[in-house]
Protein backbone atom coordinates (compact mmCIF):
# COMPACT_ATOMS: atom_id res chain seq x y z
CA UNK A 1 0.00 0.00 0.00
CA UNK A 2 1.29 3.24 -1.04
CA UNK A 3 1.41 6.36 0.98
CA UNK A 4 -0.60 9.42 -0.56
CA UNK A 5 0.63 12.41 -1.55
CA UNK A 6 -1.06 13.88 1.53
CA UNK A 7 0.32 11.97 3.94
CA UNK A 8 3.41 12.63 2.27
CA UNK A 9 3.32 16.35 2.59
CA UNK A 10 2.73 16.08 6.32
CA UNK A 11 6.18 14.66 6.80
CA UNK A 12 7.08 11.95 9.38
CA UNK A 13 5.95 11.88 12.77
CA UNK A 14 9.17 12.99 14.51
CA UNK A 15 10.12 16.18 11.98
CA UNK A 16 6.51 17.31 13.12
CA UNK A 17 7.32 17.04 16.79
CA UNK A 18 9.62 20.31 17.04
CA UNK A 19 7.22 22.47 14.94
CA UNK A 20 4.45 21.37 17.75
CA UNK A 21 6.12 22.29 20.47
CA UNK A 22 7.44 25.72 18.83
CA UNK A 23 2.97 26.28 18.36
CA UNK A 24 2.30 24.65 21.80
CA UNK A 25 5.35 26.70 23.60
CA UNK A 26 3.92 29.80 21.69
CA UNK A 27 0.06 29.12 22.52
CA UNK A 28 1.56 29.00 26.38
CA UNK A 29 3.46 32.12 26.62
CA UNK A 30 0.39 33.99 24.75
CA UNK A 31 -2.10 32.73 27.15
CA UNK A 32 0.08 33.74 30.16
CA UNK A 33 0.68 37.00 28.71
CA UNK A 34 -2.92 37.71 28.06
CA UNK A 35 -3.60 36.60 31.87
CA UNK A 36 -1.24 39.26 32.38
CA UNK A 37 -2.98 42.16 30.74
CA UNK A 38 -5.74 40.84 31.61
CA UNK A 39 -4.67 41.78 35.47
CA UNK A 40 -2.91 45.07 35.00
CA UNK A 41 -6.44 46.29 32.82
CA UNK A 42 -8.20 45.21 35.91
CA UNK A 43 -6.08 47.39 38.02
CA UNK A 44 -5.07 50.10 35.94
CA UNK A 45 -6.61 52.10 38.78
CA UNK A 46 -3.70 51.33 41.01
CA UNK A 47 -0.70 52.20 38.54
CA UNK A 48 -2.44 55.27 37.93
CA UNK A 49 -2.87 56.14 41.61
CA UNK A 50 0.63 54.93 42.27
CA UNK A 51 3.22 57.74 43.43
CA UNK A 52 5.33 57.43 40.63
CA UNK A 53 8.87 59.19 40.72
CA UNK A 54 10.79 58.45 37.53
CA UNK A 55 14.96 59.38 37.95
CA UNK A 56 16.21 59.66 34.05
CA UNK A 57 19.70 59.08 36.13
CA UNK A 58 18.89 55.66 37.03
CA UNK A 59 17.74 54.54 34.08
CA UNK A 60 20.90 55.84 32.04
CA UNK A 61 22.98 53.77 34.86
CA UNK A 62 20.50 50.74 34.26
CA UNK A 63 20.88 50.56 30.80
CA UNK A 64 24.84 50.87 31.14
CA UNK A 65 24.52 47.82 33.76
CA UNK A 66 22.35 46.12 31.47
CA UNK A 67 24.70 46.14 28.48
CA UNK A 68 27.77 45.31 30.98
CA UNK A 69 26.01 42.36 31.94
CA UNK A 70 25.69 41.16 28.69
CA UNK A 71 28.82 41.65 27.72
CA UNK A 72 29.95 40.03 30.92
CA UNK A 73 27.64 37.22 30.14
CA UNK A 74 29.39 37.25 26.62
CA UNK A 75 33.05 37.08 28.01
CA UNK A 76 32.76 33.97 30.17
CA UNK A 77 30.89 32.14 27.35
CA UNK A 78 34.33 32.84 25.22
CA UNK A 79 35.97 31.28 27.89
CA UNK A 80 33.99 28.29 28.64
CA UNK A 81 34.92 27.45 24.54
CA UNK A 82 38.58 28.76 25.03
CA UNK A 83 38.82 26.03 28.13
CA UNK A 84 37.57 23.30 25.77
CA UNK A 85 38.85 24.14 22.00
CA UNK A 86 41.86 22.14 20.57
CA UNK A 87 43.47 25.26 19.96
CA UNK A 88 42.02 29.29 20.42
CA UNK A 89 39.04 31.12 18.14
CA UNK A 90 39.58 34.60 17.75
CA UNK A 91 37.55 35.87 20.57
CA UNK A 92 35.57 38.43 18.74
CA UNK A 93 34.45 36.23 16.37
CA UNK A 94 33.44 34.03 19.18
CA UNK A 95 31.28 36.65 21.07
CA UNK A 96 29.70 37.61 17.92
CA UNK A 97 28.45 33.86 17.60
CA UNK A 98 27.48 34.27 21.48
CA UNK A 99 25.90 37.60 20.76
CA UNK A 100 24.02 36.44 17.48
CA UNK A 101 22.50 32.95 19.05
CA UNK A 102 20.56 35.02 21.69
CA UNK A 103 18.12 35.68 19.13
CA UNK A 104 16.99 31.90 19.17
CA UNK A 105 15.79 32.60 22.87
CA UNK A 106 13.03 33.60 21.38
CA UNK A 107 11.83 30.11 19.91
CA UNK A 108 10.09 27.48 22.49
CA UNK A 109 13.29 25.39 23.50
CA UNK A 110 15.85 27.54 22.51
CA UNK A 111 16.80 25.12 19.48
CA UNK A 112 17.97 28.04 17.35
CA UNK A 113 20.32 29.26 19.50
CA UNK A 114 22.20 26.08 20.33
CA UNK A 115 21.98 25.13 16.30
CA UNK A 116 22.66 28.65 15.74
CA UNK A 117 26.00 28.01 18.19
CA UNK A 118 26.64 24.80 16.65
CA UNK A 119 27.01 26.35 13.52
CA UNK A 120 28.00 30.09 13.46
CA UNK A 121 30.79 28.16 15.42
CA UNK A 122 31.80 25.68 13.20
CA UNK A 123 32.27 29.04 10.44
CA UNK A 124 34.70 30.35 13.35
CA UNK A 125 36.59 26.82 13.44
CA UNK A 126 35.11 25.44 16.73
CA UNK A 127 34.16 21.69 16.00
CA UNK A 128 30.45 21.62 16.73
CA UNK A 129 30.77 19.07 19.67
CA UNK A 130 32.61 21.92 21.70
CA UNK A 131 30.23 24.57 20.89
CA UNK A 132 27.51 22.07 22.36
CA UNK A 133 30.18 21.23 25.66
CA UNK A 134 30.04 24.78 25.51
CA UNK A 135 26.59 25.48 25.85
CA UNK A 136 26.09 22.67 28.54
CA UNK A 137 28.50 24.65 30.55
CA UNK A 138 27.44 27.83 30.18
CA UNK A 139 23.75 26.66 30.72
CA UNK A 140 24.28 24.94 34.02
CA UNK A 141 26.55 27.65 35.31
CA UNK A 142 24.34 30.55 35.04
CA UNK A 143 21.13 28.57 35.86
CA UNK A 144 23.04 27.14 39.01
CA UNK A 145 24.21 30.28 39.98
CA UNK A 146 20.90 31.73 39.51
CA UNK A 147 19.16 29.08 41.59
CA UNK A 148 21.87 29.38 44.37
CA UNK A 149 20.84 32.91 44.95
CA UNK A 150 17.02 31.68 44.50
CA UNK A 151 17.03 29.50 47.59
CA UNK A 152 19.52 32.43 49.40
CA UNK A 153 16.24 34.89 48.29
CA UNK A 154 13.83 31.91 49.71
CA UNK A 155 16.01 31.42 52.68
CA UNK A 156 15.84 35.05 53.81
CA UNK A 157 12.11 36.37 52.54
CA UNK A 158 10.40 33.04 52.38
CA UNK A 159 8.88 30.80 50.11
CA UNK A 160 7.11 32.46 46.68
CA UNK A 161 4.59 30.71 44.95
CA UNK A 162 3.85 27.36 44.83
CA UNK A 163 6.17 24.89 46.75
CA UNK A 164 6.88 22.54 43.80
CA UNK A 165 8.27 25.95 42.22
CA UNK A 166 10.63 26.34 45.04
CA UNK A 167 11.74 22.34 44.70
CA UNK A 168 12.39 23.14 41.20
CA UNK A 169 14.56 25.28 41.66
CA UNK A 170 16.18 23.69 44.75
CA UNK A 171 17.04 20.95 42.52
CA UNK A 172 19.00 22.80 39.87
CA UNK A 173 22.75 23.28 41.58
CA UNK A 174 22.69 19.19 41.85
CA UNK A 175 24.07 20.53 37.84
CA UNK A 176 26.80 21.89 38.99
CA UNK A 177 28.24 18.67 39.32
CA UNK A 178 27.73 17.40 36.30
CA UNK A 179 30.54 19.52 35.24
CA UNK A 180 33.05 18.05 37.37
CA UNK A 181 35.45 16.43 35.10
CA UNK A 182 35.49 13.14 36.01
CA UNK A 183 31.55 13.77 35.80
CA UNK A 184 31.51 15.40 32.37
CA UNK A 185 34.22 13.17 30.95
CA UNK A 186 32.48 9.66 30.96
CA UNK A 187 28.96 11.23 30.64
CA UNK A 188 29.86 13.95 27.23
CA UNK A 189 32.24 10.95 25.74
CA UNK A 190 28.94 8.29 25.78
CA UNK A 191 26.92 10.52 24.40
CA UNK A 192 29.49 11.56 21.34
CA UNK A 193 30.28 8.18 20.77
CA UNK A 194 25.91 7.45 20.35
CA UNK A 195 26.26 10.43 17.98
CA UNK A 196 29.02 8.93 16.09
CA UNK A 197 31.24 11.96 17.14
CA UNK A 198 34.76 11.45 18.98
CA UNK A 199 34.49 12.49 22.73
CA UNK A 200 36.08 16.30 23.82
CA UNK A 201 39.80 17.16 22.84
CA UNK A 202 39.71 18.85 26.43
CA UNK A 203 37.62 19.32 29.87
CA UNK A 204 37.52 22.12 31.86
CA UNK A 205 39.62 21.35 35.33
CA UNK A 206 37.69 21.85 38.64
CA UNK A 207 39.32 24.58 39.60
CA UNK A 208 38.80 26.52 36.46
CA UNK A 209 34.92 25.61 36.73
CA UNK A 210 34.81 27.00 40.34
CA UNK A 211 36.30 30.52 38.73
CA UNK A 212 33.63 30.46 36.13
CA UNK A 213 30.93 29.72 38.49
CA UNK A 214 32.27 32.91 40.50
CA UNK A 215 32.56 34.40 37.13
CA UNK A 216 28.85 33.86 36.55
CA UNK A 217 28.06 34.71 40.38
CA UNK A 218 29.22 38.29 39.43
CA UNK A 219 27.38 38.85 36.25
CA UNK A 220 24.31 37.36 38.25
CA UNK A 221 24.74 40.30 40.67
CA UNK A 222 24.94 42.30 37.90
CA UNK A 223 21.97 41.16 36.33
CA UNK A 224 20.16 41.71 40.00
CA UNK A 225 21.36 45.39 40.17
CA UNK A 226 20.46 46.49 36.89
CA UNK A 227 16.86 45.00 37.44
CA UNK A 228 16.85 47.38 40.94
CA UNK A 229 18.11 50.45 39.47
CA UNK A 230 15.42 49.56 36.26
CA UNK A 231 12.42 49.77 38.65
CA UNK A 232 14.08 52.42 40.89
CA UNK A 233 14.50 54.74 37.39
CA UNK A 234 10.54 54.15 36.58
CA UNK A 235 9.82 55.72 39.97
CA UNK A 236 8.71 52.71 42.20
CA UNK A 237 10.40 51.25 45.28
CA UNK A 238 9.67 47.68 45.10
CA UNK A 239 12.52 46.63 47.54
CA UNK A 240 16.21 46.27 48.35
CA UNK A 241 18.34 45.88 45.56
CA UNK A 242 18.80 42.42 47.38
CA UNK A 243 15.41 41.74 47.33
CA UNK A 244 14.65 42.78 44.04
CA UNK A 245 17.69 40.97 42.45
CA UNK A 246 17.04 37.92 44.59
CA UNK A 247 13.18 37.87 43.17
CA UNK A 248 14.26 38.42 39.76
CA UNK A 249 16.84 35.58 39.67
CA UNK A 250 14.50 33.10 41.52
CA UNK A 251 11.79 33.81 38.83
CA UNK A 252 14.37 33.60 35.96
CA UNK A 253 15.82 30.47 37.01
CA UNK A 254 12.07 29.09 37.07
CA UNK A 255 11.17 30.13 33.80
CA UNK A 256 14.39 28.88 32.00
CA UNK A 257 13.18 25.32 33.54
CA UNK A 258 10.19 25.50 31.86
CA UNK A 259 11.83 25.61 28.33
CA UNK A 260 8.41 25.49 26.22
CA UNK A 261 7.79 29.00 26.93
CA UNK A 262 9.94 31.08 24.46
CA UNK A 263 12.86 33.12 26.95
CA UNK A 264 10.47 32.33 29.75
CA UNK A 265 8.05 35.12 27.81
CA UNK A 266 4.90 35.28 30.35
CA UNK A 267 6.67 32.59 33.58
CA UNK A 268 9.05 35.29 34.32
CA UNK A 269 7.20 38.31 34.36
CA UNK A 270 4.45 36.53 36.50
CA UNK A 271 6.92 34.78 39.35
CA UNK A 272 8.21 38.54 39.55
CA UNK A 273 5.23 40.32 39.73
CA UNK A 274 4.40 37.90 42.02
CA UNK A 275 7.26 38.88 44.45
CA UNK A 276 7.11 42.75 43.55
CA UNK A 277 3.36 42.77 45.16
CA UNK A 278 4.74 42.35 48.90
CA UNK A 279 5.70 45.75 48.56
CA UNK A 280 3.83 47.54 45.80
CA UNK A 281 -0.03 47.11 44.67
CA UNK A 282 -0.52 43.77 42.68
CA UNK A 283 -1.56 46.33 39.23
CA UNK A 284 1.96 47.86 39.76
CA UNK A 285 3.82 44.84 40.19
CA UNK A 286 2.83 43.26 36.95
CA UNK A 287 3.77 47.05 35.56
CA UNK A 288 6.95 46.80 36.78
CA UNK A 289 7.64 43.28 35.68
CA UNK A 290 6.49 44.34 32.02
CA UNK A 291 8.97 47.09 32.11
CA UNK A 292 11.55 45.32 33.36
CA UNK A 293 11.13 42.78 30.56
CA UNK A 294 10.68 45.27 28.02
CA UNK A 295 14.11 46.90 29.25
CA UNK A 296 16.08 43.68 29.51
CA UNK A 297 15.22 42.77 25.56
CA UNK A 298 15.75 46.27 24.34
CA UNK A 299 19.26 46.13 26.03
CA UNK A 300 19.64 42.55 24.64
CA UNK A 301 18.61 43.68 21.20
CA UNK A 302 20.90 46.80 21.30
CA UNK A 303 23.99 44.33 22.72
CA UNK A 304 23.27 42.22 19.91
CA UNK A 305 23.21 44.85 17.16
CA UNK A 306 26.19 46.67 18.60
CA UNK A 307 28.49 43.05 18.15
CA UNK A 308 27.43 42.59 14.94
CA UNK A 309 28.41 46.09 13.46
CA UNK A 310 31.49 46.10 15.29
CA UNK A 311 32.46 42.80 13.56
CA UNK A 312 31.54 43.48 10.33
CA UNK A 313 33.01 46.85 10.05
CA UNK A 314 36.02 44.23 10.74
Amino acid sequence: MTTGPAEGAAGPPAARRPALRRRLGLLAAALVALFLAAALVDRWSEVRGYRWDPEPALLVAAAVALLAFYAASGAGYVAVVEALAPSRPPRAAMLRVWAVSLLGRYVPGSVLLVLGRLELGRDAGVPRRVSLAATVYEQALGLGVAAVASLLFVLRWGPLGSSWGVAAVAAVPALLVLLHPRVMGPVSARLLRRAGRPPLARLIPARRVLALAAWYAGTATLLGLSVWLTLRGLGADAGSPAFVGGAFLFSFALSMLLVVFPSGLGVREGVFALALAQNVPGGVAVALAAGCRVALTLAELAFVAAVALVAQRR
